[in-house]
């Protein structure tokens, strides 16, 4: 057998201990505790949840911003290449007799629009014409380059294209770019020329970081804020700074973004810093993916907007705990004040000062308390008043019964020898005569008066003085089986059903078997003789719900006893069973044996609905100790 100890039992004996603990205290403090306990739990999980839909809700907002920032970024570059297409419409009427000379700059130029070039094509050749100058290209290279692409495009439709342009190096120097990137890319517009050849505007986006500003500059805490523009997964615009320009998007982004097409959003790091930011993809007039378009701002923004807002929460939260607290601390102090009253009510009730009053005004639970409880007081002091009264008059009956029974005990004693010698010279007398005299049947009637005034003289001395009990540890249940075979032998008995009921196991008192015999013989017979012919007698043995008490019942189904003999049954020579039929001693003598057994008696009767007569006895062990 494992000898370790028992988890189950060793919680239930840490909770046990617990709550023996938690018990020392007064009732107040442990109320105080419970409502404590239960504001600081209610906050707390309050706090948590408030965290937790801050927090989703925190998201929400910057997905939000995010999306209206990328919104902003996307209509401003849209808003620009709408602008180019109208200029190159425009251009393009005003170059029907070929392009103005150098002192008649094109309108585009001279706009204060963000344009770096103008390239019109025609079967000459083609003439790029930027602020500082114009330059002659070759035609062949210029329609072979990512240019040539758009303004092929444009002449094919027969009208004006705009869109972003993904160039290399090289077409960027064909456009009078020095020094240009390995890529670019180009915010282009093309537009055929009413007498042939196409009309084509550009700006590089390149380190153009005013493309990005828009949304920006629309936040507040604009530093917090970036937005950038991508050719590919490398920056090429941005509000960041021009240290930042070449800088790659992270690659997570790039998959998302630029291989699957998808919107990005998500916590991004850039430059050491970490952003809640947004992409979208950003496509040329084709269709085509060549980059994205980002907007992100600090995530510590949002931290610090989430942190404010919940140490504002915590702080509604912490005043309504310390209300909570004081309210707990009154209410405690209310309720608990008419609680102490009444104890303090029972103590001095307890310590017999009858003439104190609760006074608790209020009409509640605790006002009809003390109400209950001045009654209850008010209808102990009549009652004991009365007990009192009762007492005294009952002192004084037992006084005169008291002096009766000694002098009947006296008077017993002085005629039961002449009795017990006309009783034997009667007998003497009644065996001499011969069956046939006459003097036989007066003789008879002598001897059998005389023996029944025996048995009431005996009765008498048996009532007026106790007799030492010789006691021992016996099983009750072995005393009543005895007494049934003794009573059996008694008349009425034949024509009476009797059944015994005995506990599983042995019932021990500590008795006198033979006055215990005496006891129940007495009521069995008292019941055959409140039944009569065809009646029932049920007998049961058994513990009461302490385990203390050995408890027999004789129960029948006669006619009852009624009520007004009921409260008499117990006093000395009353009787219901007529004349010469009965002493009247029987149940006194038998409620003074089991008394001195240290048991009572009981009676319940209802008329023509049986008796039912109740033996209680101390329980003891098999060693003669008391039942544990």
């Amino acid at each position: 057998m494992n000898g370790g100890s028992d988890p189950v039992a060793r919680r239930k004996g840490k909770r046990g201990g617990l709550l023996t603990w938690f018990r020392r205290f007064s009732l107040r403090t442990r109320l105080i505790a419970a409502f404590v306990l239960l504001i600081v739990s209610s906050a707390l999980a309050t706090i948590v949840i408030a965290d937790m839909v801050l927090g989703s809700k925190v998201v929400e907002l910057a997905m939000s911003n995010m999306e209206v920032g990328l919104k902003m970024a996307e209509q401003n570059l849209s808003d620009r290449l709408q602008r180019m297409k109208l200029l190159a419409r425009m251009e393009a009427e005003r170059w029907q007799d070929g392009p103005p000379d150098r002192s008649g700059r094109p309108v585009a130029l001279r706009s204060g629009e963000l344009l770096d070039f103008i390239a019109a094509s025609s079967p000459q050749g083609v003439t790029v014409i930027r602020g500082e100058g114009n330059i002659e290209i070759c035609a062949a290279e210029f329609y072979s380059s990512e240019l040539g692409m758009l303004i092929s495009e444009a002449d094919r439709r027969g009208e004006v294209l705009a869109g972003f342009l993904e160039v290399s190096g090289e077409t960027l120097k064909h456009a009078g770019y020095r020094d240009p990137p390995q890529k670019g890319v180009l915010l282009a517009a093309a537009a055929p020329l009413p007498n042939g050849g196409t009309l084509l505007l550009g700006t590089l986006a390149n380190g153009r970081n005013e493309l990005v500003t828009a949304p920006v500059e629309a936040m507040k805490y604009r530093e917090r804020h970036a937005a950038s523009l991508f050719l590919g997964g490398a920056r090429i615009a941005t509000t960041l700074g021009d240290h930042a320009i070449g800088s790659l998007a992270e690659d997570l982004v790039v998959k998302k973004v630029l291989k699957e097409g998808e919107f990005f959003f998500g916590s991004t790091i850039d430059l050491g810093k970490t952003y809640c930011a947004a992409y979208r993809p950003i496509k040329d007039y084709r269709g085509k993916i060549i980059g994205m378009l980002g907007v992100g701002t600090e995530k510590q923004v949002y931290t610090d907007l989430s942190n404010q807002t919940l140490t504002l929460f915590s702080g509604l939260i912490a005043l309504g705990m310390m209300f909570g607290f004081a309210m707990t601390y009154m209410f405690s102090a209310w309720l608990i004040r008419p609680v102490s009253e009444l104890a303090k009510g029972m103590d001095r009730v307890a310590r017999d000062d009858l003439n104190y009053k609760v006074r608790i005004g209020s009409a509640d639970e605790l006002g009809r308390l003390a109400k209950a409880f001045n009654l209850m007081v008010k209808n102990i002091k009549e009652r004991d008043i009365r007990l009192r009264e009762m007492t005294a008059e009952r002192l004084s009956q037992v006084e005169k019964q008291v002096s009766i029974g000694r002098l009947a005990a006296g008077v017993a004693h002085e005629i039961n020898n002449p009795l017990t010698s006309v009783l034997s010279l009667s007998m003497l007398m009644l065996k001499q005569l011969p069956g046939d005299d006459s003097n036989r049947e007066d003789l008879q009637i002598i001897v059998e008066e005389t023996t029944r005034c025996r048995e009431i003289v005996r009765n008498l001395l048996d009532f007026a003085r106790e007799r030492p009990a010789e006691t021992m540890v016996i099983d009750l249940g072995q005393v009543i089986r005895e007494t049934l075979v003794l009573t059996s032998k008694y008349d009425k008995m034949d024509q009476i059903q009797t059944f015994l009921r005995l506990s599983d196991e042995p019932l021990f008192v500590n008795g006198d078997p033979k006055q215990l015999q005496q006891v129940f013989t007495n009521i069995i017979t008292n019941a055959a003789e409140a039944t009569g012919n065809q009646g029932k007698i049920v007998i049961s043995v058994d513990e009461d719900s302490s385990g203390g008490f050995v408890v027999t019942r004789v129960q029948d189904n006669g006619k009852g006893i009624p009520p007004d003999h009921l409260n008499r049954v117990f006093q000395p020579f009353f009787t219901t069973k007529g004349p010469g039929k009965g002493t009247g001693l029987g149940l006194s003598v038998s409620l003074g044996i089991i008394r001195r057994h240290g048991g009572t008696v009981e009676i319940d009767s209802q008329e023509k609905n049986g008796t039912t007569v109740t033996v209680l006895l101390p329980r003891v062990a098999d060693n003669g100790s008391p039942h544990a």
